[in-house]
């Protein structure tokens, strides 16, 4: 099959098995690893701005941060300059998590990428990026 979404739809799941269980060592999954993440690059962040950040609900988001403060990964905080909004922060022990989970997901990514050679890996991730970065058609 050629069909552009499939073939992302079959390289996400292959990523996602080789990447899983070391996320799970780390105690934490994938979409986790996905929120952490951003938190951890942008500094306090709202969960409004992370779950369009991501492409998830509201109603999902809130579940994540759920789980990622009940672990005592993130903290959240009212931000100063929206009372209603909350601001969220990794914790030192999410920092901690969060270089753990990294290691983990380099090992997942190169042996899932282990049939590509150093260039195709390399020519993959760059195209990856530039679709990830384009602004969708009538935005």
């Amino acid at each position: 099959m050629e069909r552009l979404s499939f073939l992302l739809k079959q390289t996400s799941a292959l990523v996602e098995r080789a990447i899983e269980p070391g996320l799970a060592r780390a105690g934490i999954n994938g979409r986790e690893f996905g929120v952490l993440t951003l938190v951890d690059a942008e500094g306090p962040a709202s969960q409004q701005w992370l779950a369009g950040r991501i492409g998830v609900d509201r109603t999902t988001m809130v579940a994540l941060i759920d789980a990622l403060e009940e672990k005592r990964l993130v903290r959240r905080r009212r931000d100063p300059s929206d009372r209603r909004a909350y601001l969220l922060e990794a914790t030192s022990a999410g920092r901690k998590t969060l270089r753990n989970a990294r290691k983990a997901v380099e090992l997942g990514e190169q042996q899932a990428l282990a049939s590509l050679t150093a260039t195709e890996s390399a020519t993959l991730k760059q195209a990856l990026q530039r679709l990830a970065q384009a602004q969708p058609p009538g935005t």
